[in-house]
């Protein structure tokens, strides 16, 4: 498989995301549950059931009979507690804390069963363990290693073990004796190739059996060619995160009327033209508008005139000279982005410098707030876009990029989340979308397009959450 960018570590937390090598992850832990996209549905994973009381606060899990970690050891409810206690530690720096805070008790009732009361109602929850906190660790094994060494040979109750890892590059895999689904293909390779036309090449060259391509380009490219796979629309997939007080950040973007600013002055249609040919999906909006949680409600319009108001008003106040900076990973089609963006903020005002750096760096320096305005996208899955929201817009949120610490998002967020029905959950997102476009931590300007391509000769893969891929059932037909 060629990965967009590679697992950056086996450490607790790191999986959560198919762009960010999450299949590696999963391949090795599992997950305790998983998104049927098809189905719109959770389904049972290494858990045998998941069921929830009448007000989505209290959830209880079964766990398959006869499951046992590479190692040897059985997987306990004492595991599942275990692991969901890791994710809420904040020096595990899991991507998925803030979801994992929500969990306020965890009882392990038997052997086979835990059960998880929540501090506030959450109809997704499910979505939880379908993502990284369901890749449950081995309590005894993870105690007897150190956080170092668990990170480059990490142990699961996966199909495939670790075989040989060396970061940025490649990580291979082999079966994993002890897999209770039985025998997997012999060997699970992941490949790191820079950029998706890079990833589409060697795929049509017969290079790789799977491949993570992102952007409507090399998506159309893959479907007009008939090659099949797994397809995600991400909602808030394309955006300019703007640094809003995280990282010791004092600059202008602290200000939201320069976030407005931002959001204003992106033509997305124009940039669609430029970018995409016109083949891509321009939207202002945090929701995709295939989303099922969509209702109509959109971003900032482009606004050239109010755009260069804004900018105007706050160099007369801060005497400030309109000088920023665009950080943008190295990949081909994100450096022409990046070009156009600038384009269009200089011509609202801003005076912008781009800063370009390895792919692996811009996502490190995004987590570690160096920078001031960033070219990324979040992850939002329509399985539960609320989870998201909440990780990347809430006080201490493990993707909160931005450093954003607005009481009026959080408490539309909590909202969402604990929606229970289609029609709510619509509504919510709506006033959502309202207090987003007034606060504007970042600015959409497309949705994101996700597509893992499948050659003809692999069956058996599976899509999940985040579009992550699982190749427990997987097989290559000769």
């Amino acid at each position: 498989m060629g990965e967009y960018v590679m697992l950056p570590s086996f450490a607790p937390g790191q999986g959560q995301f198919g762009v960010r090598g999450g299949a590696q992850s999963a391949a090795i832990y599992d997950r305790l549950m998983r998104w049927d996209s098809q189905a719109g549905e959770f389904v049972p994973q290494l858990a045998e059931s998941l069921e929830s009381n009448e007000d989505n606060t209290v959830w209880t899990l079964a766990l398959r009979e006869g499951v046992n970690f590479s190692n040897g050891d059985p997987l306990t409810a004492q595991d599942v507690a275990f692991t969901v206690g890791l994710h809420q530690n904040p020096a595990t720096r899991s991507v998925a804390m803030t979801d994992a805070m929500q969990i306020d008790d965890v009882k392990v009732v038997d052997p086979r069963t835990v059960q998880m009361t929540l501090s506030e109602p959450w109809a997704g929850f499910p979505a939880l363990l379908s993502g990284t906190v369901g890749e449950v660790i081995p309590q005894k094994a993870y105690e007897a290693s150190s956080p170092e060494e668990w990170a480059r040979a990490p142990i699961g109750a996966g199909a495939f073990v670790m075989d040989e890892y060396i970061p940025n590059q490649k990580v291979v895999l082999q079966p994993n004796p002890d897999y209770y689904g039985g025998p997997v293909c012999p060997t699970l390779r992941f490949v790191q190739i820079p950029g998706s036309q890079g990833t589409f090449d060697a795929f049509q060259n017969g290079e790789l059996q799977a491949g993570f391509l992102r952007g409507p380009k090399f998506v159309n490219a893959a479907q007009d060619a008939g090659e099949k796979g797994f397809l995600e629309v991400v909602s808030s997939g394309a955006v300019v995160n703007m640094n809003s007080g995280t990282g010791g950040y004092d600059g202008v973007f602290t200000d939201p009327r320069a976030r407005q600013a931002v959001g204003f002055a992106l033509d997305r249609e124009l940039m669609d033209q430029r970018l995409n040919g016109g083949e891509g999906q321009p939207n202002s909006a945090i929701l995709a508008e295939t989303s099922r949680f969509a209702g109509g409600a959109q971003g900032p319009a482009f606004d050239k005139d109010r755009a260069a108001a804004l900018v105007t008003k706050l160099k007369q106040e801060k005497s400030w000279d309109g000088k920023v900076t665009l950080l943008i990973s190295d990949a081909p089609e994100l450096v022409e982005s990046g070009v156009v963006v600038k384009a269009l903020l200089d011509a609202a005002g801003f005076d912008v410098t781009i800063e370009n750096a390895p792919i692996s760096q811009v996502t490190a320096r995004q987590f570690k707030g160096d920078y001031e305005l960033v070219l990324g996208g979040l992850a939002v899955s329509d399985a539960d876009p609320a989870s998201t929201f909440a990780s990347g817009m809430t006080p201490g949120g493990a993707t909160n990029l931005t450093g954003i610490d607005d009481p009026r998002l959080t408490a539309a967020i909590t909202e969402l989340k604990a929606a229970a029905d289609i029609d709510s959950q619509k509504e919510a997102a709506a006033r959502l979308q309202e207090v987003h476009n007034e606060v504007l931590p970042y600015t959409v300007f497309a949705n994101g397009v996700e597509y893992v391509i499948i050659d003809e000769s692999l069956h058996g893969a599976k899509s999940t959450t985040h579009s992550v891929v699982l190749f427990d059932d997987a097989y290559l037909e000769d």
